[in-house]
């Protein structure tokens, strides 16, 4: 079934067929179709690798290789691994055109089928063929080969173990995976879930869209099948995709990339471990979220019962009724997954209770109702990170649960807006992405700076590199995939020059399934002697040679120094025996520096210059520590620049002239230098005067008389500009009789009026004196006389006060 004719493949790509069994009659069409058997056959293994389809967990047996794919040793990334025969029969003479293979598995020089070389009818060639890991786990890929006999490429199936270290970083640098955000807009809509294979091959269900979307090593992205709001999506070691619609209470599977077949029934059991029924005949109720363990089994929730596992291999596909007992799995977008294991996680969100458990697959076979508390517990919201996941909070939802090789679990605390990791084997729980705010922001910086919306989907690749499902907007349907790694990054706060910021730490954790061994550690790039490793902060052993076992953690702490001003950047590499051999941490962050004291030392405050005379404005820099000053200064006067100079021994003068008569404000202000901050602005007022005052004419008049020495006169003073100019006298006048002054009054415009007391009987000879301003000279007016009569006494003679009337200008 496995090895279906390339035309079946291309022709029942969007066929739903209603059972598996049905594919046997599909097959049987196509080959009473076809004339000719297939064109490329692979030959059956050798006995040297029987043993090889024996291997599995848990005392369970691999399922049997289908016909184009082989099963390759363990190996060991870096490591040259045997290299294995594939030998090819043809049907027909047929000429290979290309002979293309993905990265796990290298065809080596050697090989006996040849790019551009015809083989005849009943020939036979080789492919040597060396398993090459670039990561940890099941390791899936192909080898296709484009020939003259059919226009479908051949394909051929690989897989094998790999063994490798892998380092992941928190906080690992966060970015949108390409194609998901087209035009500014999410790509998907409603997704709940997504998963990687063996490959690192990305597959996505898009619920809102009914599509299963997949984003291969290209980069490119392509869909699957026809489904109907797909949720549960699982992918075996033979890269054939399950994936569950609970609107049709049906699970279906796409083989090889082509034919959807509907993989449920029917039937209603009852399925039991003890009498386990066939797939293909059975019902299943609103099937949810899938896991496949390494053995090929799959997992998958289901309302009626709570979960079931289907053994894929061999077909017919059997079913069998596992948990009565786990009863907490209600719904089916609740979270669901299977480690290694076969240890049964769910996310129990009733009553108040928010909590993943877990729950042994011994104890869900023999229907014991017994499970233990994973993470949260009875009470629901966000606390715990740093300590015991079984003492933490987590949300009232959490859409997905994932693992990665090392057995690090995942999942999407989907209400706290944050995705949190569980440390294998210390049990920690840690916030690796979101900041609790809902939103999309962050990418090319730390994840947990960074806001996600509303997380759903989370599973982790070979590299460690963790992706998401979150929204595109802080609210909204429209979805991307988001994804961590497999960089760190450390960004620190703004540190002044020459001084150390507290020890920053970065946690590394190996989530590779074997023990990592540290070649080298190294801060280079950009700035490197601006940051160092803090030896206080640092659990972890970095010396050459010294290792970290697969799923443990350890800190890195880091200080920042700079030496200058700026953002200051750097990395700190791990040279490691990883696929990668490297991984590097982005270190940055912005460095101030000290402010110089920059002081006026001329003109003098409030000091007063005549027009046409040179003002010298001279600033000094200086600093109460570390070397002198250098640079410029910039002067500007009344907030317009007059020039920049270059301080000489500490100092900058610029010459002022051509300034207007009028009272100005200087200021300067230092532009820094290496060593200090820009400074300033720094001011001080000053005053132009005229050369030469204008003269000035006073006239003095009486507006009232005073006819008795009962009744107070009043006089208007009127100072003019005699000369060209056009100012307007300001400033004070007296009235004057002799020396002695009789009132005095400010000028508004020119003029003033001025009341006085009453006068004694006689003669007075009056004169008004003008004080004269910056511009205006002083002058006195003609004097004017006025004669008091003798009178009787006043009746209640009343005192009138002096008072200044002033009035507007003309």
């Amino acid at each position: 079934m496995r090895s279906l004719p390339s035309l079946a493949l291309s022709i029942a790509k969007t066929l739903r067929v209603g059972s598996v069994l049905a594919i046997a009659g599909l097959i049987g069409a196509f080959a009473s179709a076809q004339s000719t058997r297939p064109v490329i056959s692979l030959e059956p293994a050798p006995a040297s690798q029987a043993d090889l389809q024996e291997l599995g967990i848990n005392g369970k047996p691999l399922p049997p290789v289908p016909a184009n794919f082989r099963r390759f040793p363990d190996a060991r990334a870096g490591e040259l691994a045997d290299v294995q025969t594939l030998t090819l029969r043809f049907a027909d003479s047929t000429k290979l055109n290309t002979i293309a293979s993905t990265a796990d598995f290298r065809v080596e020089q050697g090989s006996s089928c040849v790019e551009g070389n015809v083989y005849p009818a009943k020939a036979t060639c080789t492919l040597l063929v060396r398993f090459t890991p670039q990561g940890p786990g099941h390791r899936l890929g192909r080898i296709t080969i484009e020939h003259s006999g059919s226009t479908v490429p051949f394909s051929l199936g690989l897989g094998g173990n790999g063994y490798a270290p892998v380092i992941s970083f928190t906080p690992a640098v966060i970015s949108t995976v390409p194609g998901t955000y087209p035009a500014a807009k999410g790509l998907l809509s409603g997704a709940l879930n997504l998963t990687v294979d063996g490959g690192d091959t990305l597959y996505i269900a898009d619920t809102g869209n009914n599509l299963i979307r997949f984003i291969d090593s290209s980069g490119a992205i392509a869909s699957l099948g026809s489904p109907t709001a797909p949720v549960g999506l699982a992918v075996d070691s033979f890269g054939e995709v399950f994936y569950s619609e609970p609107a049709s209470n049906a699970i279906f599977e796409i083989y090889s990339y082509g034919p959807q077949v509907q993989a449920s029934g029917t039937g209603t059991g009852p399925c039991t471990v003890a009498a386990p029924c066939v797939l293909a005949s059975e019902a299943v109720a609103s099937p949810g979220q899938m896991s496949i363990d390494p053995n090929d089994q799959l997992f998958f929730a289901n309302s009626a019962s709570g979960a079931a596992e289907a053994i894929v291999h061999p077909e017919p596909t059997t079913f069998a009724n596992l948990l009565d007992p786990f009863t907490y799995q209600e719904l089916y977008p609740d979270a669901f997954a299977v480690d290694v294991y076969d240890n049964l996680y769910s996310f129990w969100g009733l009553s108040s209770v928010c909590q993943v458990s877990l729950q042994t697959f011994s104890a869900a076979a023999n229907s014991q109702n017994s499970w233990k508390k994973v993470a949260g517990g009875r009470t629901c919201g966000f606390s715990g990170d740093g300590g015991q996941a079984r003492n933490a909070e987590i949300s009232a939802k959490v859409s997905q649960i994932a693992f990665d090789a090392a057995g690090n679990l995942y999942f999407t605390d989907t209400n706290n807006q944050r995705v949190r990791r569980i440390d294998n084997t210390t049990g920690i729980i840690t916030t690796i992405a979101g900041t609790g705010a809902a939103g999309y922001n962050g990418d090319g910086g730390a994840a947990t700076l960074s806001a996600l919306s509303s997380p759903t989907g989370v599973s982790v690749d070979s590299q460690g590199q963790v992706y998401i499902i979150s929204g595109a907007a802080a609210t909204g349907t429209a979805q991307v995939v988001r994804k961590l790694g497999p960089n760190g990054a450390l960004p620190f706060s703004s540190q002044l020059k020459g001084t150390a910021s507290a020890g920053r730490t970065i946690t590394l954790a190996n989530t590779g399934n074997t023990t990592l061994s540290f070649t080298n550690v190294a801060i280079t790039g950009g700035n490197p002697t601006d940051f160092a490793i803090d030896p206080l902060t640092t659990s972890c052993l970095l010396t050459p040679g010294s290792s970290l076992y697969a799923g443990s953690s350890c800190k890195v702490g880091v200080i920042f120094k700079p030496t200058a001003g700026g953002t200051r950047t750097a990395n700190l590499v791990f040279l490691a025996h990883t696929v990668t051999n490297s991984n590097t941490v982005s270190l940055f962050g912005p460095a101030t520096l000290p402010p110089a004291v920059v002081t006026i030392t001329s003109p003098a405050s409030s000091a007063s210059f005549k027009s046409g005379t040179a003002v010298p404005f001279t600033v000094t820099v200086a600093t109460t520590s570390g070397p002198a000053p250098t640079g410029t200064v910039t002067f500007s006067v009344d907030g317009a620049a007059k020039g920049t100079v270059t301080l000489a021994s500490g100092s900058a003068t610029l010459s002022l002239t051509g300034l207007s008569i009028a009272g100005h404000t200087l200021s300067a202000v230092y532009n820094g230098d290496a060593n200090y901050a820009a400074t300033g602005p720094v001011t001080r007022t000053i005053t132009v005067t005229a050369a030469v005052k204008a003269a000035t004419k006073v006239t003095l008049s009486a507006v009232t008389s005073q006819t008795s020495a009962c009744k107070a006169p009043s006089f208007k003073v009127s100072v003019a500009n005699t000369s060209a100019t056009t100012h307007i006298p300001s400033g004070t006048v007296q009235l004057k009789d002799g020396a002695k002054v009789l009132a005095t009054a400010t000028l508004a415009n020119g003029s003033a009026t001025l009341g006085v007391l009453s006068l004694s009987p006689g003669t007075h000879t009056l004169v008004a004196v003008y004080s004269g301003d910056s511009l205006h000279a002083a002058a006195d007016s003609s004097p004017i006389r006025l004669t008091i009569a003798h009178a009787a006494p006043c009746l209640n003679p009343i005192a009138t006060p002096v008072h200044v009337i002033h009035r507007p200008a003309n």
